[in-house]
């Protein structure tokens, strides 16, 4: 007879579970897909007291990514571009304002890593699409709920109508992917479906310019790539070429004909916005100034924002927004966030991150027909839109840079001889 050790990791079992009458094996598999299911639960939104749940969590993975750490060497050694930002944050600590708030939450960014190689080791795409699904539902449900009776709904459960617009479009979009994946059941696309239309509501209760923007572009993103089904990709490229031509034909002529007209002006003129963003550009140039004083290596983390300091530039902001001295505060510019307090140097190795991982999941993308994959190209476009007017970017536990960072490296898994609590994996990107 097999002992544990020796069975198959698909037939390996942590623990049995029986309710009325049923037993429910509790496998690695499953004991991940529920691990991972909560930690985007838990992420999608903060709420008070989360950190009660994330950091024991965060301490599993963290001895799960040393004890799977043969597995994980070669996704490691073909993605080392992934860890030179979080070690320079750390390394920012000799030279930064607050060292100890930089080393805790460079830590963290590390610990956020890790836990992305745990996520793809174990699961699928279509396991962490169905992770966003449940999550993002759940949120739209109670949005839903809160719009009926509270006088600001288009913020729903959430702190601003910008923050419940880019959690419905990916509602939207997640929930779009999951009703046209055919590896589904029936009677789960159908609910997805239902999901998207929530989604798709709720995007237009935040009346958010770039929530619809994004859920437009979305769309068309996952309607091209599920044509490729019944036309050759080339036919769609070119399609797509002309299509745009034409749209920038029209656009020109529309521009020249009508004096004083402005496109950009206009647009968001729809939603309640001026040409400075409400105030963003004005933050911008601030922190042009600041990446003058501190080109290369920046001020580290918390050392500009510092409103505390009566003579501080974060001061002067803070009064000029009419911000409180105890509010949190950004220059709503991921790029310029991460350029003021780790310099020209971290902003570098952060593009290089992000096009590394972006031109993995496009490639992907074009020759990979799975639903899921075209998941990760839409919170690709989500997560670099939002980058430019808010920050969250590359940051410890945030949910939308972990997604990133799995949809490139699920494309380096590798097969290896699964061992105790191991699943065997694929060298292609895996439905």
């Amino acid at each position: 007879m097999k002992t544990a050790r020796e069975q198959p990791a698909e037939d390996y079992v942590i623990a049995k579970i029986t309710l009325f009458g049923h037993t429910l094996k509790l496998t690695p598999a499953l004991r991940d897909q529920i691990l991972i299911t909560t930690w985007v639960f838990v992420t999608f939104k903060q709420f008070r007291f989360d950190e009660l749940i994330l950091y024991p969590m965060a301490l599993y993975f963290f001895w799960a990514f040393i004890r799977d750490f043969p597995q994980l060497i070669d996704m490691i050694a073909r993605s080392l571009i992934l860890w030179a930002f979080p070690f320079w944050w750390v390394l920012s600590t000799t030279w930064a304002v607050q060292p100890e708030l930089v080393l805790r939450s460079g830590l963290q960014l590390l610990l956020t890593i890790m836990i992305c190689y745990c996520a793809v080791l174990r699961l699928t795409p279509r396991q962490i699409m169905i992770a966003v699904l449940v999550a993002a539902s759940w949120y739209g449900v109670l949005s839903f709920v809160e719009g009926l009776t509270s006088a600001r709904p288009e913020r729903g459960v959430f702190s601003s109508k910008n923050s419940l617009g880019t959690a419905m479009v990916i509602l939207w979009l997640t929930a779009l992917c999951s009703s046209l994946d055919t590896g589904l059941p029936r009677w789960f696309r159908l609910c997805a479906a239902g999901a998207a239309l929530l989604g798709l509501y709720l995007i237009h209760v935040s009346n958010s310019a770039t929530a619809v923007l994004l859920g437009l572009a979305g769309f068309l993103i996952v309607v091209f790539l599920w044509m490729r089904k019944l036309v050759t990709f080339f036919a769609l490229v070119f399609l797509l070429v002309w299509v745009l031509a034409i749209s920038a034909t029209l656009g020109a002529v529309v521009a020249f004909a009508v004096p004083n007209f402005n496109p950009l002006e206009q647009l968001l003129g729809l939603f309640g916005k001026d040409t400075t963003l409400t105030g963003r550009t004005v933050l911008w140039q601030y922190a042009f100034d600041q990446i003058r004083q501190d080109p290369l290596l920046g001020v580290g983390v918390g050392g500009f924002w510092t409103p505390q300091d009566g003579f501080s530039t974060a001061r002067r902001i803070y009064i000029d927004f009419h911000k409180e001295a105890h509010a949190n505060f950004s220059f709503h510019n991921a790029f310029l966030e991460i350029a003021v307090h780790q310099g020209l140097i971290g902003l570098g190795l952060v593009l290089t991150s992000i096009a590394w991982c972006l031109w993995r999941i496009t490639i992907a993308a074009i020759f990979d027909m799975s639903t899921p994959v075209t998941l990760f190209i839409c919170l690709s476009l989500i997560l670099l839109t939002r980058s430019l007017t808010e920050i969250g970017l590359l940051m410890p536990f945030s949910l939308l840079s972990m997604l990133f960072i799995m949809g490139g490296l699920f494309t380096l898994r590798q097969v290896y001889i699964p061992k105790q609590g191991e699943i065997t994996s694929n060298p292609q990107i895996v439905s």
